[in-house]
């Protein structure tokens, strides 16, 4: 049986009323509530996973979570495994956020400092204060990996917490060090001869 058209009229403006719409959106905040709860609950249990005493169970919740589509729970985890004391979950982090790296930036925090010699601030200062190079073709299997770039053309290594790559004139040896962040040094030939020690910051 067809609505009349005035019947229709009269549902419309009981769904336009300001009792209407304040229920509307009493239920939707509601369910806003629900769905966030809901959401809190499992990144908590998830959280809880990864400081379980067995290491397989911290292992296995931190895979989930780092291939979760969740962006609150992805950084949570890696908020959490960078700063372990577990080595395998600290290997496992940089490995999946490796990959989402395109490009590397090594920075020199000592540059403005007394430390370097007038030499290697003369590289610094043609780095522009950065050795950057771009990251292509990883393979999150065996840790290898091509760079590209105007002087930095070459290949990787990523094993465990340590990073390593060579290009014509560098050749850079980095591991994992305190929270997010790999430390080592570059060392360059030619005219670029010298030993710089840096840092590679992943957050």
């Amino acid at each position: 049986m067809r609505t009349t058209r005035p019947l229709r009229l009269c549902l419309l403006l009981v769904l336009m009323s300001p009792t209407s719409q304040q229920a509307v959106a009493e239920t939707s905040a509601e369910q806003l509530k629900q769905r966030i709860q809901a959401r809190s609950q499992r990144i908590a249990e998830f959280r809880a996973l990864l400081n379980d005493p067995d290491q397989t169970v911290r292992l296995a919740a931190l895979d989930e979570m780092l291939g979760s589509d969740d962006v609150a729970m992805r950084e949570l985890a890696f908020g959490v495994c960078f700063n372990s004391a577990d080595q395998a979950m600290r290997a496992i982090c940089l490995r999946r956020k490796f990959a989402d790296l395109g490009t590397i930036n090594v920075e020199f925090p000592g540059a403005a400092g007394q430390e370097w010699s007038a030499s290697q601030l003369k590289v610094l200062q043609v780095w522009g204060g950065t050795y950057t190079f771009s990251v292509t073709g990883f393979d999150p299997k065996t840790g290898r990996f091509k760079t590209t770039g105007k002087y930095s053309s070459g290949s990787g290594q990523l094993s465990g917490t340590r990073l390593t790559f060579k290009h014509p004139y560098c050749a850079g040896s980095f591991a994992l060090g305190d929270g997010a962040v790999l430390e080592g040094e570059l060392g360059c030939t030619s005219s670029w001869a010298g030993t710089f020690k840096g840092v590679i910051r992943l957050q």
